[in-house]
């Protein structure tokens, strides 16, 4: 199995339906070539797994490119129609500019002999930046290899392979990126930072109600340290003089009665002696 050289991928393509428009017309351009290989331009269809229509985007003259954001998974079609002749087994990659900057291919290398149809690339952003494309821009390379014997392409594998004749994006492979979340690093990344700032938001919440509640105990206490201090310093010492006034008042009463029954006595001793006196004049008068 040999590659094809730039001298025999041009002769090829050239002379057989390899690259078209589908509708069975040459569109091969000598000046895609590149070494050993093909380039072949993005189509008008592309699908991300962050658009939030969660539909299939058209490239065309008024939305020409399409934005492949970090972490993100994309399905991208290629312009042209390839037709794989029989003895030839080609190989596909995505050129060396985009991978630099982080874009990979996953959706496999290699296309089988009597293949039909637009190459369907599932792509994934790697980098740290988003990776702009822009529609009829060559960005995928295609290789040819020689088969020592033809391959056998009956009903049999045109039933086999789902991707035999397509020209758009298979709705089924939509379907099935549109259920749950992609589990990217990026994607985990946000969500552990998406994560921490709620964590951070529900601590600070929690620390804000927790100075509040501290705050009013704080308000509570000094109230009652106030109130203490008050009735230390104002309701003791007045409930203290009251009290002495009441016993001044309470003593002042009892010596007013002690000098009620003192003047009782004095004055009934006195009448007694009175009384003693008069008697012995009125007896030695009688």
């Amino acid at each position: 199995m040999a590659f094809l050289g730039p001298t025999e991928l041009k002769k090829v393509l050239s002379d057989k339906l390899i690259i078209t428009d589908g509708n069975g017309n040459n569109v091969y351009n000598e000046k895609r070539v590149e070494e050993a290989a093909y380039a072949l331009s993005l189509g008008s269809e592309g699908y991300r797994t962050d658009n939030k229509d969660r539909k299939i985007e058209i490239l065309d003259e008024k939305s020409r490119t399409i934005e492949i954001n970090p972490g993100q998974f994309t399905l991208l079609m290629t312009d042209e129609y390839v037709c794989i002749p029989k003895d030839k087994l080609a190989f596909i990659s995505i050129k060396a500019k985009q991978k630099l900057k982080g874009l990979i291919n996953v959706s496999g290398f290699h296309v089988d002999p009597g293949f039909e149809g637009k190459l369907l690339f599932s792509v994934y952003n790697a980098g740290p930046s988003t990776i702009t494309l822009e529609t009829k821009k060559p960005y995928f390379l295609i290789w040819f290899s020689n088969l020592e014997s033809e391959a056998v392409n009956g009903d049999e594998y045109n039933g086999k392979n789902h991707h035999q004749g397509q020209k758009n994006i298979p709705l089924d492979y939509v379907d099935v990126l549109k259920q749950g979340d992609l589990t990217s690093p990026k994607a985990l990344y946000d969500k552990l930072v998406e994560t921490k700032s709620d964590l951070e938001k529900k601590i600070d919440d929690k620390n804000r109600k927790v100075l509040n509640n501290e705050y009013i105990l704080k308000a509570i206490l000094g109230l009652f340290v106030a109130i203490f201090i008050r009735y230390l310093f104002l309701e003791v010492p007045k409930t203290y003089y009251i009290q002495q006034i009441e016993n001044k008042d309470s003593t002042i009463t009892k010596l007013n009665k002690n000098l009620g029954e003192l003047e009782k006595k004095i004055l009934y001793l006195y009448q007694r002696d009175s009384l003693k006196e008069v008697k012995p004049k009125d007896a030695k008068d009688k």
